[in-house]
């Protein structure tokens, strides 16, 4: 039998049960509404229930989100004096070893000092002074001026049509690998000493970016371009996407002149 005259009859014959079923129930409609009656008031309450549920493991959830943050931002507080204690004891130990006539007693290094000599992280007011921005070989550097974190109670107040199924993650790591990042290697190029520059390349660069400076005095900027070279390619319209939530966070602000898109570092802690 041709395959749709049996979709056909397969139809006609499901329309049947169907009509036969409803047959049955209201033969025996006095019987059972109260039951159904019931039931949609149990169903009713239910979904009450349900939703009541909901919300507060919402809030559950947000809370717990909340204390494991402030937990992370101390134990990053307790590594950085671990590695700055370590780090003491290990300067004072050599100079006690390389000088142990002039004193019995190892007097530490200034945590400021210290940084300066193997820092992690530093201000840019410091690296500008330190002996790194002297030096043509470039160090990966991280700068306490571009600090910024997205809590989950920041990251609801954006927009849901903004959102859509981007997660916190990956807008977290947008900022930290591509944002934050370019802003560092800018910086840390731009703040060096002129005799420091070694190659033509560098110089270039180092030139455009003081330049360009001066529209903003008082602000650190990236742009489009110094976005597209650090991902290598173009940014896409997802890109865009993330740099709008950042300037809705209140972390970027975008700013366009003569041609060219500047986004500036306005977040404060």
């Amino acid at each position: 039998m041709n395959q749709g005259l049996e979709n056909i009859f397969q139809k006609q014959l499901d329309t049947m049960q169907r009509i036969e079923l409803f047959l049955d129930i209201y033969k025996c409609k006095e019987f059972v509404a109260s039951d159904l009656q019931k039931l949609k008031e149990d169903s009713r309450e239910a979904a009450d229930k349900l939703q009541c549920t909901k919300e507060y493991l919402e809030t559950d959830r947000k809370d717990v989100c909340s204390q494991f943050i402030e937990i992370m931002q101390k134990m990053r507080r307790n590594e950085l004096l671990m590695l700055h204690l370590l780090e003491v004891g290990q300067y004072n130990e050599a100079k006690s070893a390389a000088k142990p006539a002039q004193s019995d007693t190892p007097k530490s290094m200034p945590l400021k000092e210290l940084q300066n000599e193997n820092p992690s992280k530093m201000h840019l007011t410091d690296y500008s002074k330190s002996p790194f921005a002297a030096r043509s070989k470039s160090k990966d550097l991280q700068f306490y001026d571009f600090d910024a974190e997205i809590t989950e109670e920041e990251y609801e107040t954006i927009p849901k049509y903004l959102r859509g199924r981007m997660q916190l993650s990956e807008l977290v790591q947008f900022l930290e690998k591509e944002v934050i990042k370019c802003f560092e290697e800018k910086y840390t190029l731009m703040y060096k000493h002129r005799k420091a520059l070694s190659n033509q390349h560098d110089l270039t660069a180092w030139k455009d970016y003081n330049n360009m400076q001066a529209n903003f005095p008082d602000h650190k900027f990236i742009t489009q371009d110094d976005l597209s070279r650090k991902s290598g390619k173009a940014l896409d319209k997802k890109s865009y996407t993330k740099l709008q939530m950042l300037r809705h966070l209140h972390i970027l602000q975008e700013v366009r002149s003569e041609g060219t898109v500047y986004f500036l570092w306005i977040h404060s802690k």
